[in-house]
């Protein structure tokens, strides 16, 4: 079993500033998790390798039965999403 710590970022941003990007928070502009596991999925969806959003990794999809992944699998730290 893999389990994702996210640590609370200490640095304070202005809410609602002009030019944040689409699924960034407000704090930091970093990647809020639904677009993080989003942009993942959506490689793993199209067959490729994607980052791992834990160990920046190599993350292949994985297949089941069918022939649409049914999740991935790092293999740098052997994070699995499914």
């Amino acid at each position: 079993m893999t389990a994702l710590v996210l640590e609370p970022r200490v640095t304070r941003g202005c809410a609602g500033a002009v030019g944040a990007q689409a699924g960034s928070t407000d704090l930091g502009g970093e990647p809020t998790l639904d677009a993080l596991v989003s942009g993942v999925w959506e490689g793993l969806a199209a067959h490729t390798a994607v980052a791992c959003p834990v160990c920046e990794g190599q993350m292949e999809p994985v297949y089941g039965a069918h022939a649409l992944p049914i999740g991935g699998r790092c293999h740098g730290c052997g994070t699995g999403l499914s």
